[in-house]
């Protein structure tokens, strides 16, 4: 089977071989590896830089350059994957919805429904920490493990479903796809309100999160996070020093001091400074 060498090179990377058939193994393989090793992050949204969708571009943006990215560019490396090693695979998009139910959001997220066998499942590699790491079976209010998470998928109107996650010992619903067809348009569409839209959640907020089998660790703006079988862990990132060091040590993105103060005076200092206030008080 020939691959093209931005497949080929994604498909290395993972140290992953070609299985002789289509099988599950490989896909939780796939899946597992790929959100341990390619960062979820909002650093090129944040810091203004053109976000190609073409599949050159993220394979050499995530996979080269261990930049890591978000939902279209992770789904869509994973998607085209599968699809050339021939699985049965269709691009879905959803509305992210955070448990908030009544909240009227857009399509600006990706995902893959693969059907292999005659059962069908959600592989969904970009959605940072709150994500699966293994693919999940379209099996209606069927709660499901993957890590250290629970997961469900509930049935809702209209053909649509709801993908949950047990959170605070309850169900927190995080977003909400359908059956539809879509392509690479319709992406392209999320996409630009993702990364230029001044609401869009990206463009407010500075996050890089790695998923393993046993850990999460996570930057969100001042505080950097860590979940495992024994709780969660939390502590303020006070300088940019530090942030530097922490973007290279744990998530292996190396960039320029200059760079690395202009996120902490963005996204960092205005929030250590409301914390001090905070105190004060």
């Amino acid at each position: 089977m020939s691959l093209s060498s931005s497949l080929q090179n994604y498909l290395s990377d993972l140290d992953l071989a070609v299985p002789e058939q289509p099988n599950m193994e490989f896909v939780k393989a796939l899946q597992s590896a790929h959100v341990a090793r390619y960062s979820f992050n909002s650093l090129a949204v944040v810091l203004g830089e053109e976000i190609s969708l073409g599949l050159d571009a993220i394979s050499q943006k995530i996979v080269t350059r261990g930049l890591g990215g978000y939902c279209f560019e992770h789904n869509k490396l994973t998607f085209e994957l599968l699809k050339a090693l021939g699985y049965d695979v269709q691009l879905k998009l959803a509305r992210v919805l955070n448990n908030n139910l009544e909240r009227e959001a857009g399509r600006t997220h990706r995902v893959t429904l693969l059907t292999l066998e005659g059962v069908s499942y959600l592989v969904d590699t970009g959605f940072g920490g709150n994500g699966p790491i293994a693919p999940l079976r379209l099996d209606i209010n069927t709660d499901q493990t993957a890590g250290l998470d629970r997961y469900r998928l509930l049935a809702k109107d209209k053909g649509e479903y709801d993908l949950q996650v047990i959170k605070d010992n309850d169900y927190f619903t995080l977003y909400r796809f359908d059956n539809a067809a879509y392509s690479d348009a319709d992406c392209e569409l999320g996409h630009f309100y993702s990364h230029k839209n001044p609401q869009a959640v990206f463009l407010k907020n500075l996050m890089v999160t790695l998923k393993k089998q046993d850990q999460t660790i996570a930057l969100v703006n001042n505080e950097f996070i860590t979940r495992d079988y024994q709780g969660e862990q939390k502590r303020l990132i006070e300088s940019s020093e530090s942030l530097g060091n922490i973007l290279a040590s744990e998530f292996d993105i190396a960039l320029e001091p200059a760079v690395v103060e202009h996120l902490f005076i963005r996204f960092l200092a205005p929030m250590l400074s409301v914390n001090e206030a905070g105190a004060e008080s």
